[in-house]
């Protein structure tokens, strides 16, 4: 242990005797090791706002959708009125019920149209969808004051609505409470129609990270029954719907069960259409996937630095030990064994590294951070970047010292006390 601590001693007092050469030395393990840390800070922050944002779209949730079938496709045939069958809600229902101990909710949308809610010169503009019970759920839409639809409201098409706040700021001042039973006039394909307010819920603005604030004429969700939208669009066709999953649901599982059960009840006869089913998990994992190796690839990339900086400390090591042939030559005739003469030079490597990783990880983690920063992102420094680039600069000083310090501990000591 005294030997060990002696070596350190003498690898600082070298390095401190040498100030300038040192630190050019250090230089290309530092640019190494803090373009590999900036690069996966960076990357792992990137993720993480990917993450974040699918997670806002529901990892639970699976996408439940008509496709051509891909033998009907290769066929070239085209597709015609009588081969289209549509989904339809007594189908949703009976997946539910099929399925009603892995699926959490259903969501059905049809969306009506761009309108502008008027009263004398107060307006608010939104954009009209009917929805089922189950997009709320799905779509995590939290109500600041009132209800959601009744099953009543939504079996008798009632006309009722759901506004955002946003909505009651242009139209009641931002009072809810006095928003709630008022009614509404919205023009809609040219028809006039009056919706009672039963709920206000808050609304969430995704342009407000990057500093731009939605105004007074921003257009918000006015959510209605989706049975009283089938009665003003005349459509009640459906090419796709969103169900969630319970947590504990396996994904992959319930998208192929979906797919079968549709397609053993409803679709086995159909040759040109399927029902196609994928899951926000796997997208997830594919992206996550797909940016981690990015990343890595990246950074082995930016790790040539650091090869070239190993290469760095060897030529300066060679150069330390010519300086120093006779003081090996002495130290090797007083007796010190070829082992603690290689230890000596290798540690001196090692501490090279080892400070010019220090050095580096402390730029890497400041320039990682800051182009996270300016980019938005979550910041999250890599601490998987931090072992890798710690683990490597003492593996660098290893390799690369280990020739030099060899060469010094084979020196022979007469001809080393020569060396002028």
């Amino acid at each position: 242990m005294m030997l060990l601590y002696e070596n350190f001693r003498l690898a600082l007092f070298s390095l401190k005797a040498n100030k300038m050469r040192s630190l050019l030395t250090m230089l290309g393990i530092i640019i190494g090791i803090s373009s590999v840390i900036a690069i996966m800070t960076v990357g792992d922050s990137l993720s993480g706002r990917l993450t974040d944002t699918m997670s806002g779209m529901g990892v639970n949730n699976i996408q439940v959708f008509l496709s051509t079938r891909p033998e009907f496709d290769e066929s070239g045939q085209r597709l015609t009125a009588d081969m289209i069958k549509y989904m339809d809600r007594d189908m949703i229902k009976e997946l539910c019920k099929r399925f009603e101990g892995e699926i959490k909710a259903a969501s059905l949308s049809i969306e009506v149209g761009g309108a502008q809610a008027k009263d004398d010169n107060l307006y608010a503009n939104v954009t009209v969808s009917g929805e089922s019970f189950g997009s709320f759920i799905l779509n995590d839409i939290k109500l600041l004051d009132g209800r959601y639809f009744t099953e009543a409201e939504t079996a008798s098409a009632s006309k009722v609505a759901i506004v955002s706040d946003k909505f009651v700021d242009n139209m009641f001042n931002g009072k809810t409470y006095d928003a709630l039973g008022q009614t509404v006039h919205v023009e809609l394909e040219n028809k006039s129609y009056n919706f009672t307010i039963v709920g206000v819920y808050e609304y969430v603005d995704q342009y407000a990270a990057m500093g731009v604030t939605a105004g007074k004429n921003v257009r918000t969700n006015m959510y209605i029954p989706i049975e009283t939208a089938v009665n003003i669009t005349h459509d009640d066709r459906i090419t796709y719907f969103n169900v969630m999953a319970y947590p504990e649901v396996d994904q992959n599982e319930l998208c192929e069960n979906i797919k079968a059960f549709f397609e053993r009840k409803y679709y086995s006869n159909n040759e040109a259409l399927y029902v196609e089913a994928f899951n926000m998990s796997s997208m997830l994992e594919e992206v996550t996937d797909l940016m981690n190796k990015l990343t890595l690839g990246i950074a082995v990339i930016a790790g040539i630095a650091l090869l070239v900086g190993g290469i760095g400390v060897m030529n300066i090591m060679l150069v330390s030990i010519t300086e120093r042939t006779r003081e090996i030559g002495t130290r090797k005739a007083l007796g010190a064994p070829n082992s603690s003469i290689r230890m000596q030079f290798i540690i001196e490597a090692i501490v090279i590294c080892l400070i010019g990783g220090l050095i580096g990880i402390i730029l890497g983690c400041a320039l990682g951070m800051t182009l996270a920063k300016l980019m938005q992102c979550p910041v999250q420094p890599s601490v998987r970047g931090i072992i890798i680039s710690i683990t490597f600069s003492m593996a660098i000083g290893l390799f690369f010292g280990y020739y030099p310090a060899n060469k010094a501990a084979k020196m022979d000591p007469i001809e080393a006390l020569r060396y002028e």
